[in-house]
């Protein structure tokens, strides 16, 4: 009797202690996945743009443009200037000079040196050596790279326009200018329209980047180092752009300055 107890005993007691044993760790795995966190991504838009994507700027292939006659090309002058010679005008374009827009009013970068010239002066002209504007600026009084922002409506879906900048060393002798040129040509392209009307700031940096319009990207660029200063990732963005294949912009001109908002070239009144 008492051996048949101390049998029943010992069983309950094994069954007790092993069954724990299996249980145990099947209850810690089902603690476990209770109390994993969401994904991050639920709540979330998607983005088409990982943190740290290396932008990657595509070269399209634009015809050449003919120059209209009676300008020079960049960096000319006809004579003695006003513009160090070590510190010419240059414009941030690709080596082709042409660059892709989807705006009607790009804004043009260019360096624009230190210079004692009270005036410089702005010219777009159609593919028919017509001006369609003109403007003259009030010069920075620092180095660096500057943006000027044309109008509204100032050119046309489909067609080229050549600009030229002159720095007008002596108004009474404008063979003195220090001259720079460029080009752009407005497309249409829905396809990207559609893809940036959900697009953030920096996701709209990458597209047109993709798609090979060039100022748009780097007005883009330009604007995203002006709100985010310190921002390493951008200055990468930033050397990126301006050595891609078919840019390849020297460094010297990729390590100026870009010149604060508030200081860049002021229109003078009565132009």
């Amino acid at each position: 009797m008492i051996g048949a107890i101390t049998q029943k005993f010992w069983l309950f007691i094994l069954t007790t202690t092993f069954g724990f044993t299996f249980l145990l760790p099947d209850k810690i795995a089902l603690a476990q996945v209770t109390n994993e966190p969401p994904p991050e991504t639920i709540g979330r838009p998607n983005r088409t743009i990982q943190s740290g994507t290396r932008l990657r700027f595509i070269l399209p292939q634009i015809p050449n443009i003919e120059a209209p006659l009676g300008r020079l090309r960049g960096g000319a002058s006809r004579g003695l200037s006003c513009v160090p010679k070590n510190q010419p005008l240059k414009a941030l374009l690709p080596k082709s000079n042409i660059g892709l827009t989807t705006l009607d009013n790009p804004t043009l970068y260019l360096f624009i040196p230190q210079t004692p010239a009270s005036e410089i002066e702005l010219i777009i002209q159609d593919e028919n050596a017509q001006i369609v504007y003109q403007q003259s600026y009030k010069p920075s009084t620092q180095a660096g790279i500057v943006g000027l922002s044309l109008p509204p409506n100032t050119i046309s879906v489909g067609k080229k326009y050549q600009w030229t900048l002159a720095i007008i060393c002596d108004s009474q002798d404008r063979s003195l200018d220090s001259i720079i040129e460029g080009k752009t040509q407005r497309v249409a392209n829905p396809g990207l329209m559609k893809k940036l009307e959900q697009a953030t700031l920096h996701e709209r940096l990458h597209l047109y980047a993709e798609a090979g319009i060039w100022y748009d990207v780097l007005d883009t660029l330009v604007k995203l180092r002006y709100a985010n200063p310190n921002d390493l990732q951008l200055k990468i963005d930033w050397q990126d752009l301006l050595t891609a294949p078919g840019v390849e912009l020297d460094q010297q001109l990729v390590q100026k300055p870009l010149i604060p908002q508030q200081q860049t070239p002021q229109p003078l009144k009565g132009n």
